[in-house]
């Protein structure tokens, strides 16, 4: 018999709250967007409040639209952006209503002293990651180094999902996926290092208690039931980061396969039994026992985001962006778009700047937007290089996420990467996999592999073109040079802007 399931994604542009059966339908959603905060340059905040006034509006809607439906949910899962550091005090309330963001880089000179001091080939194999600004053990060290006031009060330290799971159940828990990127896991017990807390300073007394992400972790609280309209009792499960969940509800989960996840933005993973260790590349434990070695690029989804407002005033919708660009020639006459907009969480130089190079008078919107499709790829296929130095490649990719819905930017990638895209028949990829950790963790499904063979179906493959990708290969190069030659522009750049900083104008 099937039984509904009640999915929350808390991403960085929006939460999402969506209806689905065992079957894998998707009964409905409900949508709250949001913005980003950047205070200073690097600097990326979100407030923790609104994702969960953003959850409660979403599930209220639901409940106006579908309430037969949502008068029967079996369960719920939640997963979200991850590393962003939500801080509660004792008695479980917001230390500050802020959360410093996975794409925030203050903690770069706590990541350089750490580098300089430590054995990183230590550190790599303990804590199965290089050391980044984005993981929370040094965001916790920038916080208590330059707000010691705050620090004081810090009593747990939650990601997104974890506190929304904590405001719907009171569990202070987590999940593999999360704790395996805090930079303060243990990758060979999966529990929490003591050499990593003793090094940063920290109690284990801080940190969530960490379990399967299928494992169920408590209740709709009386408190949650009356803020959402859920019914007391339902059961939660401790859910996944929106990374892990996007793969799993792409079928992506055993060894040797790999995944080209775009939504805000582009992580290209390969899957493992055991960490993929080099010095740039990341590693997270996904939903079942195994890893996947991923790298990162800040600006996927979200560049073509922010091309819609510099460069169409949000004239243009997503759709007809793509359509425009669709109707200009690949290559984009010449038109280069380096997207590192945010700049990079793995790199020589982790202060790297977007780009346009050779623009003319005659290139119009649709030569940008098509530049910013194919930067996009020719940087992700640069991060797929950086992968291929610690393992061997598949022989295709499982496209999930936003990006996984426009075939133009598949076919893209597909000629970029010289390898076979294929995609699910439900792009729905982080609210299938949330569902089907919902329905694992209330015994529906024997296990995981159970829910992707009934949920997870593929749709269709789309073959690279060889002559398109010999023609991108010589334009990679152009922008592989670009990338180099701009490095040490980059701080003469940091360095001259805040001389107009420093004189306020």
């Amino acid at each position: 018999m099937k039984k509904n399931l009640l999915t929350l994604d808390i991403g960085t542009g929006s939460t999402r709250a969506a209806l689905v059966t065992t079957d894998g339908t998707i009964v409905g959603f409900a949508q709250r967007e949001y913005s980003q905060t950047s205070p200073q340059p690097g600097w990326v905040e979100q407030s923790p409040s609104l994702w969960w006034h953003s959850a409660c509006d979403g599930i209220r809607e639901l409940y106006s639209r579908f309430a037969q439906e949502m008068a029967h949910i079996a369960a719920i899962a939640v997963c979200g952006q991850m590393h962003g550091t939500v801080l509660l005090d004792s008695a479980g309330h917001l230390v500050e209503d802020r959360a410093l963001l996975w794409n925030d880089k203050r903690a770069w000179p706590q990541v350089a002293a750490f580098r300089e001091r430590e054995e990183m080939p230590f550190w790599l194999t303990h804590l199965n990651n290089p050391p980044t600004p984005a993981w929370p053990a040094f965001k916790l060290q920038w916080i208590r180094e330059h707000h010691p006031d705050v620090w004081a009060r810090v009593a747990s330290v939650l990601m997104p999902k974890d506190f929304i799971n904590f405001r719907l159940t009171g569990a202070r828990a987590t999940d593999y996926s999360e704790a395996s990127c805090y930079y303060l896991m243990d990758s060979a017990t999966r529990q929490w290092s003591h050499a990593a807390l003793d090094r940063f300073q920290l109690s284990a007394d801080l940190l969530p208690d960490i379990h399967a992400a299928s494992d169920v972790i408590g209740s709709i609280t009386p408190e949650a039931a009356r803020e959402t309209g859920l019914r007391p009792g339902i059961p939660v499960v401790a859910g996944t980061a929106d990374m892990a969940a996007s793969l799993l509800g792409s079928g992506v989960y055993q060894p040797g396969q790999a995944s080209d996840s775009t939504g805000t933005s582009t992580l290209i993973t390969v899957v493992s039994d055991a960490p993929l260790l080099h010095p740039q590349v990341n590693n997270l434990h996904l939903s079942n026992a195994a890893w996947g070695g991923f790298t990162l690029l800040d600006a996927g989804g979200d560049a073509m985001r922010w091309a819609r407002e510099a460069f169409g005033g949000g004239q243009h919708s997503h759709p007809e962006m793509l359509r425009l660009a669709a109707e200009t020639r690949a290559g984009a006459e010449g038109l280069l778009f380096l997207p590192y907009l945010t700049g990079e969480r793995l790199a020589d130089k982790c202060n790297s700047r977007g780009q346009l190079f050779g623009l003319q008078r005659r290139h119009a919107a649709g030569h940008l937007y098509r530049a910013v499709l194919e930067g996009v790829a020719f940087a992700s296929w640069r991060n797929l290089r950086q992968l291929s130095a610690c393992c061997t490649m598949p022989d295709s990719i499982i496209a999930s996420g936003g990006g996984s819905r426009s075939e133009l930017w598949l076919s893209i990638k597909a000629s970029v990467y010289n390898r076979p895209i294929q995609h699910t028949v439900n792009q729905e990829n982080g609210t299938l996999g949330c569902a089907i950790l919902a329905a694992t963790g209330i015994g529906y499904f024997s296990d995981l592999a159970q829910g992707v063979q009934r949920m997870v179906h593929i749709a269709g493959e789309i073959q690279p073109d060889a002559r398109l990708h010999d023609a991108y290969q010589r334009q990679f190069d152009i922008f592989d040079q670009l990338y180099l030659q701009a490095q040490p522009l980059w701080d003469r750049l940091d360095a001259a802007s805040a001389c107009f900083e420093e004189q306020g104008s």
